[in-house]
């Protein structure tokens, strides 16, 4: 287990670490949280709470999942680390010649429905069930169905989201499709006002519906799927009947990565999770002191080490079906590790390009019970409000997942039909010597891995505690040297990473609107000790996040 400082708060937000023994839950919203704690209320475990949580959430934060996103987790259960992926295909008409057609270039818009992919969350929530939980689909979604029916009072943080990307997403679609999105959120013409009680009941028959048909109505050809045809055919969507049979979640071995004494573990491809482990391979190759965060030194590491990770992630990394030539132990292997830290030049800031190895918005949340079970999860429908493209009588607002597809010939993430593209959404899980430590993660898209990296590292080579981790300064990598970077990192430190060449563009993660800001949002929990009786937890204050403890 980390040893870390327990009476250390050094950060701007001052929030707390929570301790609990009977089980502890976190999420970024606070009535998503509440819905898994009723779970272990329940006697249910730390599964059951987690697929609450996930089914709560595109009620009450809505613009950064809904029933139409995907969703993959990592579970400590049944003395094993289990992986699991649910990410939808892409339909079968989204072929060569139609993106040739429609004169795509570079890749796919962000809005409307050629971005649109199959959902995958609703068959993750069952498979989860199936496979570790004690309770059932219905019990689990009751709360969310009463959040959807009664009502629930938006935040000032989810009101943002409304505002912001209301006026974006308007130029992506007809004005049918315009209207179904308008008719869900914003009745009247307007975007509800912080403390408003919103009611979602059309969200509430989707759920009413997935329960009743156990998922069949959306992967077998049932009312869900129609609906989602019936408009795509009236609206110039590819999706047909045929493109919703056969869907099944994939459950494997999570990739891991040692990183000073401690196992980081992240689930394979398609998703980016393997970028933060390449970065901590490198960086496991340098020794940080506990008083070596911030430094310009470590922090001039970091931002390297994760260039270069990207650098061969967005050219390799896709569905896994079609990562033929560069494989993930390629990627992992030590000796390329070592080639790679070698291009790191430590007195200045390098753009680089990917080698040859040898042969938006998302919710992220964590639970944990008394059984041992622990669960790290991630939900997401990508963009805000993902594709806005809205079925009208299940509030099902479809992902724009299919926007991080490339259009380049020959390369591995190349839009196409049936096909997984490149998933920013990872959960995260920290072992040690074989056991346990504890789930963890942070949202927002590409920041993903950079805050898996930072956070990691905040744990365990500068001995923070979860609260602490959550609160430090982060930054975010763009695109070649220009870098987002957080406001309370000491000022010597971004002058001397200017100095070195690093393009920083410094911004005040506590404030401005929603998903203005490229820092993410996460959540911790661990066990404190060995004895792994005692739950330690933190949660992100860049945000609405929630942690609540028994």
């Amino acid at each position: 287990m980390i040893d870390f400082n327990r009476y250390a708060y050094n950060f701007p937000s001052r929030r707390r670490d929570v301790y609990a023994k009977h089980g502890m839950v976190a999420s970024s919203h606070p009535l998503a949280t509440e819905a898994g704690i009723r779970m272990l209320e329940k006697g249910g475990n730390a599964i059951d709470a987690c697929v609450a949580v996930a089914i709560a959430l595109p009620v009450v934060e809505p613009a950064a999942t809904t029933y139409g996103s995907d969703n993959f987790a990592i579970v400590w259960a049944k003395d094993k680390l289990n992986g699991m992926s649910s990410s939808g295909f892409s339909p079968k008409g989204l072929t060569e010649e139609y993106i040739k057609e429609k004169g795509y270039k570079g890749k796919l818009p962000m809005g409307g429905w050629d971005c649109t992919t199959l959902p995958g969350c609703v068959a993750g929530w069952i498979k989860l069930l199936k496979e570790f939980g004690t309770m059932s689909l219905a019990e689990v979604a009751q709360p969310a169905i009463e959040l959807a029916e009664e009502g629930h009072p938006i935040t000032p943080y989810v009101q943002g989201s409304f505002e912001k990307w209301r006026g974006i997403l308007k130029g992506q679609l007809n004005e049918d499709m315009l209207k179904n999105f308008e008719n869900e959120f914003f009745p009247g013409g307007k975007a509800p006002k912080a403390g408003e009680i919103v009611k979602h009941p059309a969200m509430a028959a989707f759920l009413k519906e997935v329960v009743a048909t156990n998922g069949d109505s959306l992967y077998k050809g049932g009312k869900i799927a129609q609906a989602i045809v019936r408009e795509a055919k009236k609206n110039g969507g590819l999706w047909r009947e045929e493109d919703f049979q056969g869907f099944e979640p994939v459950m494997h071995d999570p990739l891991r990565a040692k990183y000073h004494g401690y196992e980081v573990c992240e689930l394979p491809p398609n998703g980016q999770g393997i970028t933060a482990l390449m970065a901590l391979n490198v960086l496991n190759e340098f020794k940080f002191d506990e008083s070596a965060f911030g430094t310009p030194k470590t922090t001039h590491l970091q931002m390297e080490a994760i260039k270069l990770a990207f650098a061969d992630t967005l050219k390799y990394v896709a569905d896994p079906d079609y990562m033929t030539k560069v494989t993930c132990d390629m990627l992992l292997n030590p000796k390329y590790t070592k080639i790679r830290k070698e291009l790191i030049d430590e007195t200045k800031a390098t753009d680089f390009k990917a080698g040859e190895p040898d042969a938006c918005d998302t919710c992220y949340f964590c639970a944990a019970d008394t059984k041992g079970n622990m669960i790290s999860m991630i939900q997401s429908c990508y963009n805000p409000f993902g594709s806005a493209v809205t079925i009208p009588e299940y509030g099902l607002v479809l992902q724009a997942r299919g926007a991080t597809f490339v259009v380049e010939d020959g390369h591995v993430n190349n839009a196409g039909p049936h096909k997984r593209p490149y998933q920013t959404i990872i959960p995260a899980f920290l072992m040690k010597d074989g056991k346990p430590v504890g789930p963890f993660g942070v949202m927002g898209g590409y920041m993903q891995p950079q805050g898996h990296m930072q956070v990691a590292m905040n744990m365990i080579d500068f001995k923070m505690s979860p609260q602490n981790a959550l609160d430090a300064p982060r930054f975010c990598w763009n695109k070649g040297l220009s870098l987002d970077i957080e406001s309370h990192f000491n000022p010597a430190t971004i002058e001397d990473l200017q100095f070195k060449g690093h393009q920083l563009n410094v911004q005040d993660a506590y404030t401005g609107a929603y998903c203005d800001r490229p820092f993410g949002r996460g959540q911790i929990i661990q066990y404190t000790d060995e004895t792994q009786t005692v739950l330690v937890g933190g949660s992100d204050p860049r945000g609405d996040g929630c942690i609540i403890g028994l």
